[in-house]
């Protein structure tokens, strides 16, 4: 019997600052090109975009959101993912996952299900913050079965709702509760899933 081959150890997960521009346009460019259908933008579109025109995105006020990045030893960003507070004031109770990737060279590693729980408690720290949700292609089995690992509920569906080479692609609408949530059940699982 052979013996099994050790896990691969965890990414360092850190918060994404307008200083990691270079590192984040670098990861979704490649992202982009390697995964049209993942998302709702387009490769040619974001390749011309500097990368100090995602400072902002990465500079968000603590209580409007986050950004993490997931970094190998080596200092490389391996993946990330956000979290956008709605702005209106009768939604600043509903976060919006967003940007989830994880570069093709480190896929299938367990750095998506680092990311999305670390994302899980930093939002559930956010005061006020009550529910999350996301959109993810909805024949990309995997992604749909990480989500619902960590909770997450589909409640709708987008039929074409991206159109990457004329191919239509649906979009499933997900949505996760937070502990702080009024709906949030009391037989709830835990945050460790």
């Amino acid at each position: 019997m052979m013996p099994k081959p050790p896990a691969p150890a965890a990414a360092r997960i850190t918060v994404l600052t307008a200083a990691h521009a270079p590192a984040y346009k670098a990861l979704r460019d490649e992202a982009l090109r390697c995964a049209p259908e993942a998302f709702t933008s387009d490769y040619a579109t974001a390749v011309q975009r500097p990368a100090q025109a995602y400072a902002p995105r990465l500079a968000l006020p603590a209580d409007d959101g986050f950004f993490l990045g997931a970094w190998d030893a080596d200092g490389s960003l391996l993946g990330s993912i956000g979290c956008e507070r709605e702005q209106r004031a009768q939604q600043r109770h509903m976060a919006t996952v967003v940007a989830m990737m994880v570069a093709p060279t480190a896929q299938r590693r367990g750095i998506g299900r680092q990311l999305l729980q670390a994302c899980l408690a930093r939002a559930g720290q956010i005061s006020g913050l009550e529910q999350l949700v996301l959109t993810v292609t909805a024949d990309n089995a995997h992604a749909v079965r990480l989500y619902q690992s960590a909770g997450f509920t589909p409640y709708g569906r987008l039929p074409r709702a991206i159109v990457v080479a004329g191919v239509g692609y649906d979009k499933l609408h997900m949505l996760r509760l937070l502990p702080s949530s009024p709906r949030w059940p009391s037989t709830a699982p835990h945050e460790d899933h």
